[in-house]
């Protein structure tokens, strides 16, 4: 089991969404009020999406950037992205920076009466299956996966921290590497996903 297997459903669902978001833009006879409804729809739904994979990308990804062929420099380097990430995980309890199933609901109850306008029976019939499975184990989500892994990402940071504080580089370079190869390979996925999230945003924040 990947650690971040719980981003699999996200990842789904944002996957419907570049479908229904081409199935959209290819209709003929759109009008601006309908054009406008839409994009802010599912804008809402990719910035509610993209918190959590946004989050784990953000303080993941300053960990994979630091080189370990430099020995001298590697305990300059971790140190820098340690205390970063320390202000932030200490900052946040991680429980308004994540995607909140919930409001995936809220959003697709009005996405839905657009429905026949666009996309295919499937598409939507999946993305409400997949958005109502979620809401009904958002808890266990949370509580039995997603903080978990940011307990076990800070006790990794900590663990490099104390080997890079005893000199111990090797070592320290050893943690880093195998916390980050558990990660594989969905964690290029999710960053890839949270890049396309991020391009859509985009195009409908141009479409408002």
């Amino acid at each position: 089991m990947n650690p971040l297997d719980f981003l699999s459903p996200l990842n789904s669902i944002v996957e419907i969404v570049i479908k229904l978001r081409e199935a959209w833009n290819n209709a003929q006879d759109r009008t601006d009020r309908e054009k406008a409804s839409i994009s802010a729809d599912l804008l809402a739904l990719l910035n509610e999406l993209d918190k959590t994979h946004r989050m784990i990308v953000m303080l993941v990804s300053p960990l994979r950037r630091i080189d370990d062929s430099n020995h001298q420099t590697f305990a300059r380097d971790f140190t820098a992205v340690y205390y970063d990430f320390r202000d932030t995980y200490d900052a946040y309890g991680f429980i308004e920076e994540r995607t909140h199933c919930h409001k995936l609901g809220q959003i697709l109850t009005r996405l839905e009466r657009y429905k026949p306008r666009f996309g295919s029976q499937e598409q939507w019939s999946d993305l409400h299956n997949l958005i109502v499975g979620l809401q009904a184990v958002e808890g266990d989500i949370i509580e039995m996966q997603y903080r978990p892994f940011m307990e076990r990402f800070d006790q990794t940071m900590r663990m490099i921290e104390q080997y890079v504080r005893s000199n111990q580089i090797a070592e320290a370079i050893r943690e880093k590497n195998e916390f980050l190869n558990s990660l594989k390979p969905d964690y290029d996925r999710d960053q890839a996903i949270l890049e396309a999230m991020t391009n859509m945003i985009g195009e409908f924040t141009a479409n408002l």
